[in-house]
Parts: structure tokens; sequence; C-alpha cells
């Protein structure tokens, strides 16, 4: 961090820092040699170390509700995010047309999901990500743990704090706009794709 190799850091924190309402200015100087994650409140804001960074951030007034529910059929929702969401009917009987539009269908990436309509129970629901949740990450053929797999994308703290999960009887069916889960992905045997885009 470029600002502990300056003779008084302390001093130019200050000065950094000083309009967002601040006052513990040794604890703000000691977030320069602590670990990730250790943080420093105002009034306003919060002072945040996530590893060689320090994140200044708005303290929110109000918390956003703890879940959303997506009733079936729904288009489009704006709040808290903005999801598109498109049924897709397979009509053939023929498993090799079948087989063909499938793969015309499916060209997902992070922010757009393909998902077996059938395996879904409505309503979904938009919730954050909660200790102990797991999902099974398509690809991956095994079961993980929703903190394990932000800590190997590199998360920060905030960009956690701000990820939602697509649930569906309590179980994850999409990390929003990392990875859907294996058990929801689209198959031979799909007849009705549900397309979702962040």
């Amino acid at each position: 961090m470029k600002i502990q190799k300056l003779s008084n850091p302390k001093v130019y924190l200050y000065q950094l820092l000083k309009e967002y309402g601040f006052t513990e200015w040794d604890d703000i100087k000691d977030l320069l040699h602590a670990q990730s994650g250790k943080q420093v409140f105002s009034k306003t804001h919060r002072l945040l170390k996530d590893r060689d960074y320090l994140i200044l951030s708005v303290i929110e007034n109000s918390r956003e509700l703890s879940t959303f529910e997506i009733p079936k059929d729904t288009k489009e929702i704006k709040h808290p995010i903005k999801l598109e969401f498109n049924n897709i009917e397979i009509p053939f009987d023929n498993k090799n047309d079948q087989h063909k539009l499938l793969n015309n269908l499916i060209f997902d990436d992070s922010n757009t999901i393909s998902i077996d309509h059938n395996k879904l129970k409505f309503p979904l629901t938009l919730r954050k990500w909660q200790k102990g949740d797991f999902f099974f990450p398509i690809g991956l053929h095994g079961k993980k743990k929703v903190s394990k797999f932000f800590k190997d994308q590199k998360l920060s703290i905030f960009e956690k704090e701000n990820t939602w999960l697509l649930t569906s009887n309590n179980e994850i069916v999409w990390v929003i706009g990392h990875r859907l889960d294996e058990r929801y992905k689209v198959s031979k045997n799909t007849s009705k794709i549900l397309k979702i885009k962040l």
C-alpha cells in the first residue's frame, strides 16, 4: 500500500478522510497494517481494509428487505436488481431437432442463465447469502459453500455483500452474476427453458 511508505501516513489519511466524519484516527492508521476485513466507522461512512486497499463506502440508512419473491410468469423485475425472464418451449418430438434447438439456445455467460423450468418451484426468491449456504456450481461436480466460492473468486467484502442469490424451494439456483447450480441446468430431457438475464 503506497500510503504506508509516506513519512507520516496519519496526516495524509486525515486529509483524505476528514470530510467523512471519522474521529478515530489511530484506528484508521492501524488499518494500514490490519488483516483484511477490519473496519472503522463514522456516523455516515465505513472504511474497510480489503487486501492491499482501503475502501470507503456510505452506510445505508435503511437495510434491504431480506427476501424478494418472483412469481411464476414474471417477465421482468427492476428491484432490488434488474432481471429479465423469458420462457422458451421445446416443441419437438424429434430428439435430433430438440438437441439442435437446445444447442442453439444455450449460449450463456455469467450474466445469463438457462434453467430447466420444470425443476423450479415458484415463487422464486431473491436474497443475500447467509452463513452455511451451499450450492453445486455447474462444472465443478460437487457441493461448495457459497463463502468458499466467494473466496475462490477473490470477491471483496463489498462484492460479497452486494451479490444476490436466486433460490427455488430454499435451494440456490444461481449465484447471480457468477455461477449456475448444476441441479438446474438444461439437459436433453428439458421440455421448457427459463432464460434469465441480468
